[in-house]
């Protein structure tokens, strides 16, 4: 036993200096002449990756610390089984009626290996291998074993906190869709408008909101006009034109003008809210998969039992006892959990915050991988596709007017006229901030002219002649899905700004190879928008299929009827439209800066917020399960030997069964570890040919 525990020890001792004096990051200096300061080697304890917990702090910063019941219970039995160990070793080793008092901790912790073992043989209807620990642990008691019987708890407690950690504990989260919403509201009360907390908010009131804001309630237009983004509810890239008597939804988005609402629904009653109830009280099943390493201790059980039974007569109850303790028992899931761990660090590392470990195994199941457009393949803030002239203007003039109008305006096509003047390399002219009016659309004044941008009605109410051309250049758009915002000089509309929605920098790159590197046999497309720009998409990215004009709620639906063909889904998205589509899929994703609720829902989110990290996703995934099947391998080989030691070859007794499995947890562990090694091994070779090039600088 002292063998074993010293070896444990060494190991994890010789595992943290390995891997903290291979971690190292370069500080930088700010300028050339700043003095640098001496660098330091990053801190980096094995399995307890800081990216990851730093990942899992932006998505669950008010509960990340706290622990629930289960967890606290876990922690509390591990202190206690330790405790037991310690106790009983030095009772062992100097005087043995202090072990007497490690008994108290092991039959507590023993209680909870019984409870676990009839929970499998009367819900499950199988023998466990907790049913086989149980029974090693009172067969030990007996013997008056109390340092094997101290150690197997301890085994049974830290395999519980192994599994914990590689768990996803997120999902007993309740997903709240108002997380991002401002915490406070305009109002309107007797005429006057007032700011309360959001969660004062009743049905019955009158919202104010403005362009830019976020509508914070169901409910109906009661004046004031706005274009409203709704492709987080909807998938819809083009903007609604809302007008007084149109109902809008909580969570929309005013991209240009100003509505007073009367509230509908408020807070949990909304639509964004009844989407996220739903997700609640949906129980997924991708959270009950066990690791494969559980499986296999489990299937193992009863051919032990059956040896153990069969060899009693032959080689003595001693020896069938040692045969019942060569079984690996948690070992192999204790080394598969650090395995898992060391892929989660190695993921968020890289970017890709995975927050449950079995969905590694998921990964490579997966033979098709379905997109959500809007917000996924494409960015939220569209770009300049064509410019429109009427009257001798130019196609410059008409940007200039259109971005010097937009100057002060911060929703996603504002950006876009601004970035494509910038790439214009247009001197904007100052606007006479008295004049400055935002209605529907903008009214400015800028060197002695009227300029008007907006979309179409916006034009026609406020009289604006427009011509034949521009008419005709806005159906076309409104037939492609495709938003335009006109321009008019004076009373003359001089031109119209035809968007186009900006696909993510490289994601034709990442189908490709997720295609032919990857193993994806079958990519779609879902979206709520129109069918030719749907198509148009699918085609310039070479995904297979594509389903346009789809309702929210048939997302999920779809998912299911691929599932049915017999596909593995991966569904990624970025909506509250999305949700239960990716809590319906086999292995969901979500990017940084969606919707909360997406990012919720979702087993993994993509942290560097576009796409280009889904080929190293599946390439893990490709890896995980044959590395897996190696740890295990491992773990479960001299467990065989000691088992048939006990039978055949030495007939040491208890010790070999003991020792034995030791040995196999810790090369187990050995190569679970290989990965973060190498990586750490990586990062060292990277840093010091960071460290050679500011050294070549400097010279």
């Amino acid at each position: 036993m002292i063998f074993e525990v010293m070896s444990a020890t060494n190991f994890g001792m010789y595992l943290y200096r390995h891997v903290k004096k291979n971690e190292t990051t370069l500080r930088q200096a700010h300028t050339k002449n700043k003095p640098r300061r001496k660098e330091k080697k990053a801190r980096v304890i094995p399995f307890t990756g800081n990216a990851r917990n730093q990942q899992l702090k932006e998505f669950s910063a008010d509960n990340i610390n706290k622990k629930n019941a289960q967890q606290r219970l876990t922690d509390r039995n591990m202190v206690i089984s330790t405790g037991s160990l310690g106790i009983a070793i030095v009772g062992k080793l100097f005087y043995y009626p202090l072990a007497l008092l490690s008994l108290p901790g092991i039959l507590y912790i023993t209680q909870f290996a019984i409870r676990q073992a009839f929970y499998g043989l009367y819900k499950e209807k199988k023998f466990t291998v907790d049913f086989l620990s149980a029974a090693m642990k009172i067969l030990l008691l007996i013997n008056g074993y109390l340092v094997f019987a101290s150690f197997s708890v301890f085994m049974f407690s830290l395999n519980r906190k192994l599994l914990d950690k590689v768990s996803d504990n997120s999902k007993k989260n309740i997903i709240d869709v108002f997380k991002q919403q401002p915490s406070t509201v305009w109002v309107v009360y007797n005429d006057i408008e007032r700011e309360i907390p959001f969660e004062e908010l009743k049905p019955g009131d009158t919202v104010m909101v403005g362009a830019g804001s976020t509508i914070p309630v169901d409910g109906t237009i009661i004046e004031g006009s706005a274009s409203v983004d709704q492709h987080i509810l909807t998938g819809e890239f083009q903007p609604k034109e809302k007008d007084a008597g149109d109902d809008v939804f909580a969570l929309t988005l005013v991209l240009s003008g100003k509505v007073y609402i009367q509230a509908r629904e408020t807070g949990q009653e909304t639509t964004a809210a009844q989407i996220a109830k739903i997700l609640n009280n949906t129980i997924s099943t991708k959270t009950d998969v066990q690791l494969w390493s559980r499986e296999i201790s489990d299937k193992s059980v009863l051919p032990t039992f059956a040896l153990s039974a069969i060899t009693l007569p032959f080689i003595g109850p001693v020896g069938a006892l040692g045969v019942l303790n060569s079984h690996f028992k948690y070992r192999a899931s204790i080394a598969s959990a650090i395995g898992v761990m060391n892929y989660l660090d190695i993921a968020s590392h890289n970017g890709i915050l995975v927050k449950d470990g079995h969905t590694f195994e998921l990964l490579e199941k997966v033979d098709t991988v379905v997109f959500d457009k809007t917000g996924t393949l494409t960015e939220e803030q569209p770009s300049v596709a064509k410019i429109h002239t009427y009257g001798g203007y130019t196609q410059r003039e008409v940007l200039r007017y259109a971005a010097a109008a937009e100057t002060k305006q911060s929703h996603p096509i504002a950006k876009a006229i601004l970035q494509h003047a910038a790439d214009e390399q247009l001197e904007l002219p100052d606007i006479d901030e008295a004049a400055y009016k935002l209605g529907y659309g903008l009214t400015v004044s800028i060197e002695g002219h009227i300029v008007r941008v907006g979309s179409m009605r916006f034009l026609e109410q406020e009289g604006i002649r427009i011509s034949d051309d521009i008419r005709a250049a806005h159906a076309d758009c409104q037939d492609r899905g495709a938003p335009m915002i006109a321009v008019a000089i004076d009373d003359i509309a001089v031109g119209a700004i035809e968007m186009i929605a900006a696909i993510r920098p490289g994601t034709k790159e990442l189908i490709h190879e997720l295609i032919h590197e990857c193993g994806i046999k079958s990519t779609y497309i879902i979206s709520g928008d129109h069918d030719a720009p749907t198509r148009q998409l699918a085609e310039e990215l070479g995904i297979n299929h594509y389903f346009a004009e789809v309702l929210p709620e048939k997302k999920a639906e779809l998912i299911k009827q691929l599932q049915s063909e017999g596909k593995s889904v991966c569904y990624v998205g970025d909506g509250i439209n999305d949700s239960i589509a990716l809590q319906e899929a086999d292995v969901s994703v979500s990017i940084r800066g969606a919707s909360t609720v997406a990012t919720d829902a979702a087993q993994i989110v993509l942290m560097g917020k576009t796409l280009n990290q889904l080929p190293f996703l599946f390439g893990m995934g490709q890896q995980f399960n044959s590395h897996m099947k190696k740890v295990v391998t491992t773990v479960i080989t001299p467990c065989v030997i000691s088992a048939g030691g006990s039978i055949i070859f030495f007939n040491l007794g208890l010790i070999q069964s003991f020792i034995f499995p030791q040995i196999g947890l810790l090369t187990g562990i050995a190569v679970a570890m290989r990965p973060i090694l190498k990586r750490c091994k990586q990062d060292q070779t990277k840093a010091e040919v960071a460290k050679n090039r500011l050294i070549d600088d400097k010279n």
